[in-house]
């Protein structure tokens, strides 16, 4: 975890399935002299244990508030991507004093028969070939990821995802927390959510595409959305430049 405590608005970044906090490194350097910083390995990620998971997001969230609380923050601005978008829109509802606004980029909030399919079959495959499953599946969905075709890019993001994972019980219980959202969809909830929200989609975007985006922002009152032409699912390393500008002009207008 990197972060500072002072008068600047804190962002808090929060990674996607199969990722740790790495990920962030080309957002951690162009914020660190505006904001304070946080990024952090989620439950099962990384550095963090998987411990007693009960495959929800709102135990992720939960866990989120307990380390923000220790760290004594005061409201935090989330940045959320994929799964991480998913954590933000939770503890934007259940933490709403600690929240002073999100930032949601190819995230989600349902989940579809074609992510009920995605999910399943990831999951069962895991159960059955552990870390050895788990190495050639993001393996192919790390290549799914990068839409730009940049083989470097593309191989930099494998090895990351290669080397988020230390236990399969990670994997599995952060697969069945989204795939969960299929009975237990937050749309409904979002509504309620009444703080400064900007959502973020890629063009190209095959896991998260601009639809999925679009009905988060229908949700939450005032949101602002904005897509990134010719970007995909990971447009933070894509189109690093725009995001981070995005990003960062919000935050800082809404500061």
């Amino acid at each position: 975890m990197v972060g500072n405590a002072s008068d600047r608005p804190t962002a808090v970044l929060i990674h996607g399935l199969s990722e740790e906090r790495r990920v962030w490194e080309r957002q951690v350097s162009a914020f660190a002299d505006t904001m304070n910083v946080i990024a952090y390995d989620v439950r099962g990620f990384g550095t963090s244990p998987t411990g007693a998971a009960d495959g929800t997001v709102r135990q992720m969230a939960d866990d989120l508030a307990q380390v923000l609380s220790a760290m004594d923050t005061g409201p935090v601005w989330l940045v959320g991507f994929s799964m991480g978008g998913v954590i933000s829109q939770r503890f934007a509802l259940d933490f709403a004093e600690m929240t002073a606004g999100l930032v949601l980029i190819a995230s989600s909030c349902v989940v579809g028969r074609a992510g009920v399919t995605f999910f399943r079959e990831r999951l069962e495959q895991v159960e059955r070939g552990g870390l050895s499953a788990l190495g050639a599946i993001n393996t192919e969905d790390a290549r799914g990821c990068i839409g730009n075709g940049d083989e470097a890019l593309i191989a930099e993001y494998q090895e990351l995802r290669i080397r988020a994972v230390r236990d399969p019980a990670g994997y599995l219980n952060a697969g069945r927390a989204m795939l969960r959202l299929r009975e237990e969809p937050i749309i409904q909830d979002l509504c309620s959510i009444r703080k400064p929200t900007l959502v973020v989609t890629g063009e190209l975007d095959p896991y998260c595409p601009p639809k999925a985006s679009e009905m988060i922002a229908e949700a939450i009152p005032e949101s602002e959305l904005r897509t990134i032409p010719n970007a995909g699912h990971c447009m933070h390393w894509e189109e690093t430049g725009a995001t981070n500008e995005l990003v960062s002009g919000f935050i800082h207008g809404h500061g």
